[in-house]
Formats: C-alpha cells, sequence, structure tokens
C-alpha cells in the first residue's frame, strides 16, 4: 500500500483515479477547504462518492453555559462568518490543544456546489444513550456534535 503525504489543495494523484475520497474530521482544519474540495472532485471519477464528517457548524460556533445536563446553550458572535478556534482537551494526564476553524454550513454547501458534486446524504448524528459516560454529557443529545455528509461527482 501506497501513503502519500502532500498538501490537501494539491493532491498529487491523477484526475478522475479514485471512486471514493473520505475526509474524516479534517475538512474544519484545513485553509483552503474550498481548494481542498475542489481538489477531491478533481480525482473522483464520475459517479465517486466523498464522504466526510465534521465538527457540526452550530458546535463550533457555541458553548454551554455550565457542564450541566440541561444547561443552556448558547451563541455568542456570528454563526456566518468564518473564524478560528482552539480546544483544549485533557484526559488522563495528557493535554491536547485543536486548532480549529468555524465555516457555516452554507460553507461547505457551497464549496461543494462549487466544486461541481451533489449533496446525497446529510446526517446530524445523535449522541446514543450507551456513549454517555457522566451525567452533564446528556447535554450533547439535544444538539448535532457532528455533520456527516456523502457527495457524488455527477
Amino acid at each position: 500500500m501506497d501513503i502519500l503525504l502532500a498538501d490537501a489543495t494539491s493532491i498529487p494523484l491523477q484526475d478522475k483515479c479514485a471512486d471514493l475520497a473520505v475526509a474524516f474530521m479534517s475538512l474544519h482544519d484545513i485553509d483552503g477547504m474550498p481548494a481542498t474540495v475542489r481538489e477531491i472532485a478533481r480525482i473522483l471519477v464520475p459517479g465517486g462518492r466523498l464522504c466526510l464528517a465534521i465538527v457540526h457548524p452550530i458546535n463550533s460556533c457555541g458553548r454551554f453555559e455550565s457542564p450541566a445536563a440541561d444547561a443552556r446553550f448558547v451563541i455568542r458572535g456570528d454563526y456566518l462568518r468564518p473564524f478560528r478556534y482552539s480546544d483544549v482537551v485533557r484526559r488522563d494526564g495528557l493535554s491536547m490543544t485543536f486548532h480549529s476553524q468555524h465555516p457555516s454550513l452554507e460553507a461547505y454547501s457551497c464549496a461543494l456546489e462549487e466544486a461541481g458534486l451533489l449533496i446525497e446524504a446529510l446526517r446530524e448524528p445523535g449522541v446514543p444513550d450507551e456513549a454517555i459516560s457522566a451525567p452533564a454529557s446528556r447535554r450533547w443529545q439535544r444538539l448535532p456534535l457532528f455533520l456527516h455528509l456523502r457527495a457524488r461527482r455527477p
């Protein structure tokens, strides 16, 4: 199996060489997201599909007011304008900082449209009961954490 390391806005593959592209939890972290989507469309064969998962744009633009299960979710600022943000996650004594950006749902949709890709399916999966480890985590059963999307090159 060959592995390539490349800039997502300049994928070193031939035109129309792939029937499937997967962008899992990455497009919201890539500068030049529309150019990346164009590159993915370029390498897809007619009928080829892009499957992607991203942080849901509603999630990246707001916060719960507290860790309580019934905490209000508040959007401060402007959902429609892109911005950068960082999240620090701490687990088991380790700390990781994730640097991301917030594009609106429309920004993703426009990037797909401009690349000539047609949206076939769009899902906002909920958090199932069995994934809840603490009562406060139930708040994420009220809002989508992620957005899953499937698009096809005609």
